[in-house]
């Protein structure tokens, strides 16, 4: 039946426009779907974060439910269900899990909802749409929930006008608005050393189907065995965690039989709250994963819907081998790329091999192909996913791992941004707990330039991997493009705390002070780090900023050309030999010595030639070319190789397009162009770019336009957050 639009229109809620409030002993943040009470910060969804702002503005008032579908739907026909349930959410919200609220949402039969706010709501702290005697302004903070590659656990940052960003972050506190759980690292207790892939393998298994359960918070395997690492107990584990109960147990593999015993308890109390062993032939370990999914969700008393349920019973095949291969395959596609990525493929092709209807192992394989292809732009590649890709669709379409697998083709191979974001974002609501799908929503929402959106999904990620050192990473960079650098600062300062020593967090904080211009802090930082750390060139670009910014050019000079003399330099790839030349060429440049500079620009484009002039050019690669080219003051070669990442596929990703923008406003400034540097800088100021005017302040490689007060109308102006 269709439904009669409401009488009167009401504003949209968009919720990177509405002001934090409180609740109660609850402190409300729109702008990134929190809420804050005592330690512990919840994520809540933005749809459900929308429903509690409309509610919480009308003062007390009722809000029909024709006002909550135009406000927070668009006008879209809802069922009752979809609004019946951002309600239950609120409530389970507004528990504090000892019999009283923060708020109640209260029901006028066959009208619609009223929100009564506790005691304890701040007094002159106005709920969105009241007037306050204020302007509504912009939050410029962050709560980062949970955990260039960094990361970590800890809860709240926040900056400006909530909080101190230098305030040491707690952990978080396991929630009490969901059941929540996380399954440790299974004891290998088989004979055969090399069976220990086996118990990383049920570990994943038993965790991918527990993601499936909506009801459910699951954290990834990634954090729950980074926190088993360290001595503790239960109870430290699952505080780290941010969930209440944990699985432990063990698997002994003996040739075709395997014995797997698990355990669910409540870390808390250490109560044992369900526990099973199953002894099975190997070609029946998928019903062990099924059963053990199935029965902690049971145990921990979780709304399982006929989809999951169905989902849950799934066996992709009944083939032992081809399942024993497709196990070894997860394994070591979870360790990362490159060497354990091809070896992936070569166990996933002989599991096609033996079962050519395994639809699970054709995903998989075109969830690898399809990302090599991005990096690498080989046709092989594409052809490979795509034809994987196919058999998988064919054989079961429905399969989540299916439509994950067509989402990622869609982003790294087709270059369909919108229509993988399309794809991911209705996954996200059949696999809500399952962290690669957050990640890859969030990468192929800022390539289209949605960066508020991308940050609520690296957030929603986080908590679900809080010990992960590559989600935070990922926060930083993204806050970054967005123009925010203050608050990328404060992530990175929360996981320092937790890894005060680890030299990837430290290289990281170092790179975000430069850029916000606290050089003490960065110098401090990069003191620490041992000789190993720069022998590897993993400092290069954060070692040239402190140099220049100081003005230390000799000092500099001195540094890189001991680098370059040293032994293991020799075994770098040609990118980082290249960026260390290039450093080299400019800091003779800046000390006075341009005949000596000549050489190492000429080295740097030697190096970088054959990458460069590839129908396959790398981003990094064409970047240092104009860079290393205009060292030499090749106007033409300069350009040309600037000009070639504007003709890139990928430049019309966001991030992509940014670090094409920024590479040819600096190459335009080194070429001494002022005109076009400063028309070129003008963009980078003005739309999403790493570059800040900190760094624009500070770096010689402006020096040529400094004396122009154009320049310093840019730097000099406000810099404004991208939403």
């Amino acid at each position: 039946m269709k439904r009669d639009p409401p009488p009167a229109s009401h504003e949209r809620v968009r919720l990177s426009a509405e002001p934090d409030f409180s609740l109660g002993d609850l402190r409300i943040h729109p702008s990134v779907s929190e809420a804050l009470r005592g330690e512990s910060i919840q994520h809540v969804e933005p749809r459900v974060m929308q429903v509690l702002v409309a509610l919480a503005g009308a003062g007390g008032a009722v809000v029909s439910r024709d006002e909550l579908i135009e406000r927070c739907w668009d006008g879209r026909i809802v069922g009752e269900a979809a609004i019946n349930r951002c309600i239950s959410r609120l409530r389970a919200l507004a528990d504090r899990g000892d019999g009283t609220r923060s708020f109640n949402v209260e029901t006028i039969a066959r009208i619609g909802y009223r929100l009564q706010a506790a005691a304890g709501t701040a007094e002159g702290d106005a709920l969105p749409g009241t007037a306050s005697g204020a302007p509504r302004t912009k939050r410029a903070a962050l709560l980062a929930v949970g955990a260039v590659a960094i990361l970590a656990v800890a809860a709240a940052a926040v900056v400006s006008n909530y909080g101190a960003a230098s305030r040491a972050p707690k952990i978080l506190a396991s929630s009490t608005l969901q059941p929540s759980v996380a399954v440790l690292p299974l004891k290998n207790l088989s004979a055969d050393a090399d069976a220990g892939y086996f118990a990383e393998a049920i570990q994943d298994e038993i965790l991918t189907r527990l993601a499936k359960v909506g009801s459910l918070k699951v954290i990834s395997r990634t954090s729950a065995t980074e926190a088993a690492k360290g001595a503790g107990t239960l109870a430290a584990i699952a505080k780290r965690l941010g969930v209440a109960n944990v699985v432990e147990g063990s698997v002994q593999r003996s040739g075709d039989t395997v014995r797997v015993n698990v355990q669910l308890i409540h870390a808390a109390t250490d109560a044992h709250l369900w526990a099973e062993d199953y002894d099975r032939r190997l070609d029946d370990v998928l019903s062990v994963e099924n059963d053990i999914a199935s029965s902690i969700a049971t145990a921990l008393a979780a709304k399982i819907t006929p989809s999951e349920r169905l989902a849950l019973s799934a066996k992709p095949t009944t083939n032992a081998k081809a399942y024993d291969a497709y196990l070894h395959a997860l394994v070591l596609y979870a360790r990362g790329q490159g060497t354990d990525w091809d070896n992936a493929l070569k166990e996933l092709d002989q599991a096609v091999a033996i079962d050519p209807d395994f639809a699970l192992a054709w995903a998989m394989l075109a969830r690898i192909h399809a990302p090599f292809y991005f990096w690498e732009r080989d046709a092989a590649r594409r052809d490979s996913a795509r034809h994987a890709l196919d058999r998988a669709l064919a054989l079961a379409p429905d399969l989540v791992e299916v439509q994950l697998a067509q989402a990622q083709y869609k982003h790294y191979a087709a270059l369909d941004y919108e229509g993988a974001a399309r794809d991911l974002r209705a996954l996200h609501s059949k696999w809500p707990n399952n962290v690669e799908v957050l990640q890859s929503l969030a990468l192929v929402t800022r390539r289209v330039g949605h960066w508020q959106e991308s940050i609520a999904y690296l957030r929603q990620a986080r908590a679900l991997d809080p010990l992960s050192r590559e989600t935070p990473g990922k926060i930083v960079e993204t806050l970054g493009f967005a123009h925010r650098p203050v608050e990328a600062a404060a992530v990175v300062s929360s996981v320092r705390a937790i890894w005060p020593d680890d030299p990837t967090v430290i290289v990281c904080e170092a790179n975000i002070l430069q850029a916000i211009g606290e050089l003490d802090r960065a110098d401090a930082g990069l003191a620490l780090l041992p000789a190993s750390v720069d022998a590897r060139g993993e400092t290069l670009v954060e070692r040239r900023a402190q140099y220049a910014y100081r003005r230390r050019f000799d000092e500099g000079l001195a540094w890189f050309e001991t680098l370059r003399a040293s032994s293991p330099m020799q075994e770098w790839d040609p990118i980082r030999r290249a960026t260390l030349d290039l450093a080299i060429g400019d800091f003779r440049r800046w000390s006075g010595k341009a005949a000596a500079a000549r050489p190492s620009y000429q080295a740097a484009v030697d190096e970088l030639r054959e990458n460069a002039d590839s129908a396959h050019a790398s981003l990094e690669a064409l970047t240092l070319s104009a860079l290393a080219y205009s060292g030499l003051g090749d106007r033409q070669s300069a350009l040309r190789y600037t000009g070639r990442l504007a003709e890139l596929p990928l430049s019309t990703d966001a991030v992509n397009g940014a670090i094409g923008k920024e590479n040819l406003a600096r190459t335009l400034a080194r070429l001494d162009d002022r005109d076009a540097a400063l028309a070129a800088l003008e963009r980078v100021v003005k739309e999403p770019s790493e570059m800040t005017p900190q760094q624009l302040r500070l770096d010689p490689d402006f020096d040529t336009l400094r004396a122009d007060p154009r320049f310093e109308r840019l730097i000099a102006a406000n810099e404004q957050p991208i939403e």
